[in-house]
């Protein structure tokens, strides 16, 4: 059922959604001290494994030595430009593409080429900068800001628990994904704290509206859940029968969270999913999507095949509701810039994880004062 007994207001202007000013505020109230999880640390492994990622605070490399993942802003400390621009390698040393720095480990500098021509700068006298991370439910979280606080406490107790009891084996990542979209990240986030577009938008895929009396909304620390009815197919039925025996999971609602401002995750019975949207400018975001299968010991070979297997074709499902979404919102893009306006919106009680989203942001930026959201905690 949902908390509220009646619509709600719409908090945020439509200038919200593509105003300079008001993305620069965003950058400063919002993105500076958020966790943005970027990859789940199997994609990071081996020893030396790196890949890139970029952050609103710039581009990031995030480096694994000796079994550490650090981040570091991927810019040389020389003349600032970008030291790697592969996506992902593994390496003993970070070498700038441009002048040839070589960082150590721990993002000092190791070898400068023609040192004595920098004298009396020291080898180690320049790094690079390095940033917070966090690995939680074997998701990797960054950080710009030492004042971010734990991912832990802003998860809470409860949603730190599900994260890490899904961590609890090893996994393969079945599905990478990066999408640019051509919008403003709010868009893209709200589009997922609603279902009320599902009987219009993904009418081929997911069919109608849910049920709301089978549907629950739950209002958590700096974030929000969705509870609603799990798929019934028999592919859907085999795959929690399977799970059960892998790794004693058999989940059977569909599960969706989010922890502000931009972390979303779907824990599945044979698969767990986060998107993370990552705001690239007033009217434009990134998705970073991964997906994870759980694995159980390597002597249930079969099992995990079929695993693995249910899975890729649970992923190839969602990889369709995930374009139809990516087709269709450029089109709220162009409403929202509208010199004129119908009028301020509205928001329904189905759509009311939306409404505490916009309270949280407006409460960060100060740009209004709300009521209390109806029913929170």
């Amino acid at each position: 059922m949902f908390i509220s007994d009646t619509h709600l207001p719409q908090l945020l202007p439509a200038k919200a959604y593509s105003d300079e000013g008001w993305y620069k505020l965003e950058c400063e109230k919002v993105f500076h001290d958020a966790w943005w999880a970027v990859a789940f640390s199997v994609e990071l492994q081996n020893d030396g494994d790196f890949l890139t990622v970029e952050l609103p605070c710039g581009p990031v490399v995030l480096w694994q030595r000796d079994g550490d993942i650090r981040a570091f802003l991927n810019v040389c400390a020389h003349r600032l430009s970008r030291l790697t621009s592969k996506a992902k390698g593994c390496c003993k040393t970070l070498v700038c593409e441009y002048h040839g720095w070589e960082y150590s480990p721990l993002g000092k500098t190791q070898r400068i080429p023609d040192a004595p021509s920098f004298r009396p700068l020291e080898k180690d006298g320049l790094g690079l900068r390095q940033l917070c991370v966090e690995v939680v439910g074997g998701i990797v979280f960054v950080s710009q800001s030492k004042d971010a606080g734990s991912v832990h406490a802003h998860l809470g107790q409860e949603e730190t628990n599900r994260l890490c009891h899904r961590d609890r084996y090893p996994g393969k990542v079945i599905h990478r994904a990066d999408l640019d979209v051509p919008v403003n990240w709010k868009i893209l986030v709200e589009n997922n704290l609603e279902s009320y577009h599902v009987g219009f938008v993904h009418r081929a895929t997911l069919g109608g509206i849910p049920d709301g009396n089978l549907c629950t909304h739950k209002i958590i620390p700096n974030g929000s859940m969705f509870f609603g009815p799990g798929a019934i197919d028999i592919v859907s039925a085999a795959g929690r029968q399977i799970a059960k025996k892998t790794h004693g999971d058999e989940e059977d609602r569909y599960i969706h969270g989010i922890s502000y401002p931009a972390f979303m995750w779907t824990p599945e019975s044979l698969w767990t999913s986060f998107q993370t949207v990552i705001p690239t400018g007033p009217n434009s975001c990134r998705i970073i999507w991964r997906i994870l299968a759980p694995q159980s010991d390597r002597k249930r070979r079969l099992l995990n095949f079929l695993a693995r297997s249910i899975a890729k074709a649970q992923a190839s499902f969602w990889r369709r509701v995930v374009n139809e979404d990516v087709e269709f919102l450029p089109s709220v893009q162009v409403g929202v810039e509208s010199q004129i306006q119908p009028g301020e919106g509205l928001i329904s009680r189905r759509e009311e994880r939306i409404f505490h989203f916009q309270k949280w942001l407006v409460d960060r930026i100060g740009y209004v004062k709300t009521n209390d959201f109806v029913g929170s905690v």
